[in-house]
C-alpha cells in the first residue's frame, strides 16, 4: 500500500491501544510517518501530516461507522470533546460516568480472551462456541461429534418467552416464540474465512432442517427444526472474515463473529474469570464445565 490516508488509517487503528490518551491526529500520523519511514524528516512529516489529516480522518469516520453497524470492536475511538483528538475506545475520560466506567474496565481484558484462542484446541473452541450460545440465552446447547457433523458445530434453541412481553398475568402468544440457533465453529488463528465456509454453513442447515443426511439417521439430538421455525445462523472464527465474506453475510442474513468480536463479547460479561482476573486455566474450566 502506497504512503498517504489509507495506509495512515490502517495503522492508527492497528497500533491504537484499547487504553490509549487522547492525541491530536496530526500529531498521529507526524509520528507514524517518521516511526516507519513514510517521510525521512521530521519538518517533512509535519508538512505531510496537514495535507494528510482531513483526508485520513474522513477515512477513520468511515470504517468506524462499518464496524459500528456490523457490531464489530474497534481499538480506537473519537474523544468527546473534538472530532479531531484520537484515544482508545477503553480511554476513561473524566466525563464518564461509573457504569461507563465498568464497561471500558471490563472490555480492557479483550486481548487476554484473544491470545487465548490460540492455545485451546478445535474441540475446545467448538465447546466454547456452545458457552457462547448459552450466554446469548439458549438452554441446554448442543455440540455436535467431533467427526461427521455433517457441517453443523453447536445449536440450540432460544425461547424468547421472557423477552416479550415478561410482566403478563400469563403468558400466551409469547409461549410460541422460539428461534434456533445453528453454527459452525472455525479455530482459525491467522487464514480469514473467506465466502465457501459461508456455503458450507447455508448448506448444512438446509439439509439439516430437510433431514438430509449421509450418515445412518440423524447424528444430532433434539435438532427437530420445523417448517416454520426460524434461524439464526452464526459461522463463529477465532480468526478474521475476509471483506467478501462480510458483505455476503450482511447480503444474507447469516451472523458472523470473528476472533476480535468473540473476544469482546466474552470480556463484557466477564467470562470464566478468577476473582475478577483472567486465568487461562480458570477459562479453560468454564469452556469445559
Amino acid at each position: 500500500m502506497r504512503p498517504g490516508p489509507s495506509l495512515l488509517c490502517k495503522l492508527i487503528f492497528e497500533n491504537t491501544q484499547l487504553d490509549a490518551s487522547p492525541r491530536p491526529l496530526i500529531e498521529i500520523i507526524t509520528d507514524i510517518s517518521v516511526s516507519i519511514g513514510l517521510l525521512g524528516k521530521q519538518s517533512e512529516a509535519i508538512e505531510k501530516a496537514e495535507i494528510w489529516n482531513d483526508p485520513t480522518l474522513l477515512l477513520i469516520q468511515k470504517e468506524l461507522s462499518g464496524l459500528v453497524e456490523m457490531g464489530r470492536p474497534s481499538s480506537l475511538t473519537f474523544n468527546s470533546s473534538s472530532a479531531y483528538m484520537i484515544q482508545g475506545a477503553c480511554f476513561i475520560e473524566p466525563t464518564d460516568n461509573e457504569e461507563i466506567r465498568e464497561k471500558k474496565t471490563r472490555r480492557l481484558a479483550f486481548r487476554s480472551y484473544h491470545d487465548a484462542f490460540s492455545r485451546i484446541t478445535p474441540r475446545q473452541f467448538e465447546f466454547l462456541c456452545g458457552r457462547v450460545i448459552e450466554l446469548i440465552g439458549v438452554k441446554n446447547p448442543k455440540v455436535t461429534r467431533s467427526s461427521a457433523d455433517e457441517g453443523i458445530d453447536f445449536y440450540g434453541q432460544l425461547s424468547l418467552e421472557s423477552i416479550f412481553f415478561p410482566k403478563d398475568l400469563y403468558p400466551t402468544i409469547q409461549k410460541q416464540l422460539s428461534i434456533w440457533i445453528v453454527g459452525q465453529a472455525k479455530h482459525y488463528p491467522k487464514p480469514q474465512s473467506g465466502t465457501s465456509i459461508i456455503r458450507e454453513l447455508v448448506g448444512a442447515i438446509t439439509l439439516g432442517r430437510a433431514g438430509a443426511f449421509g450418515s445412518i439417521g440423524s447424528p444430532f439430538d433434539d435438532f427437530r427444526v420445523r417448517v416454520g421455525d426460524p434461524i439464526f445462523a452464526l459461522l463463529i472464527t477465532t480468526g478474521s472474515i475476509s471483506s467478501n465474506a462480510w458483505r455476503l453475510l450482511k447480503a444474507s442474513g447469516i451472523i458472523g463473529i470473528d476472533g476480535e468480536m468473540l473476544a469482546a463479547f466474552l470480556a463484557d460479561r466477564e467470562a470464566g474469570l478468577k476473582d475478577g482476573n483472567f486465568d487461562s486455566l480458570q477459562f479453560l474450566i468454564w469452556i469445559e464445565e
